[in-house]
């Protein structure tokens, strides 16, 4: 997968001081996730098995990425259940905003470095 830093949005000022899950003060840890369309169709592209013999088609749909932030709690991030995470996202006010102008995919990225609102741009392999 390849991300291309594309466009920013206005940021937030600062991050909420409560967990979005238990709404307990201080949230420290930083959840980053994103919501995302297809943004092409399949597109082919050409390669070769380690740079020799005969070029081979694969093809890559691009996909178009809108990152939000959630803060949790330390109790919250060390928790394994997935339910109540998933269940934030899926209420986060920009995930509903983004679902209504026809956004479908969801993803966490724990190593995503940028800020809420960001947008990227990733070309990902299609399934056979």
């Amino acid at each position: 997968m390849k991300d291309i830093p594309r466009e920013t949005l206005p940021r937030a000022p600062e991050p909420p001081s409560h967990c979005h899950l238990c709404q307990k003060v201080p949230a420290p840890v930083r959840v980053p996730f994103a919501v995302g369309r297809p943004d092409s169709p399949p597109l082919p592209r050409e390669y070769r098995a380690l740079g020799v013999g005969p070029r081979r088609k694969r093809f890559v749909q691009r996909y178009r990425w809108v990152w939000h932030m959630l803060w949790l709690c330390r109790e919250c991030h060390e928790r394994d259940e997935m339910d109540p995470l998933w269940s934030a996202i899926q209420n986060h006010p920009g995930t509903r905003k983004l679902v209504e102008l026809g956004y479908t995919e969801t993803r966490l990225d724990p190593d995503f470095h940028g800020q809420e609102g960001d947008i990227t741009l990733s070309e990902e392999p299609v399934a056979p």
